[in-house]
């Protein structure tokens, strides 16, 4: 299999690749800076399938306002696994629509 190359500089949603950071258990990780200025480190295989695109401790942007989904939540009197599971299905702004 072809080695895959990754510049410093890419962007995977909003990670931009610093560096590589080395093997763990055989799988490539990168460190990465998030656009909130949260650095994380994130396999290879999950930047490019998109299962990694934030550091997850930026939380979600709607209206100008990024907040965690535990303050999402609160804030709309949900729970934080109801919002979770309404995530998987629609946006942010319809799934706080329904409450």
């Amino acid at each position: 299999m072809q080695r895959i190359e990754v510049a410093s500089g890419e962007k995977y949603g909003d990670l931009t690749v610093v560096r590589e950071a080395g093997k763990v258990n055989g799988k490539r990780n990168f460190v990465c800076k998030c656009s909130c200025g949260n650095k994380v480190t994130a396999r290879l295989g999950h930047l490019r399938s998109g299962h990694t695109q934030s550091c997850g401790r930026c939380g979600l942007l709607l209206n100008g306002k990024r907040k965690t989904i535990v303050e999402w939540a609160r804030e709309h009197g949900l729970h934080e696994s109801t919002l979770r599971a309404r995530l998987k299905l629609m946006s942010l702004a319809e799934a706080l629509k329904r409450t």
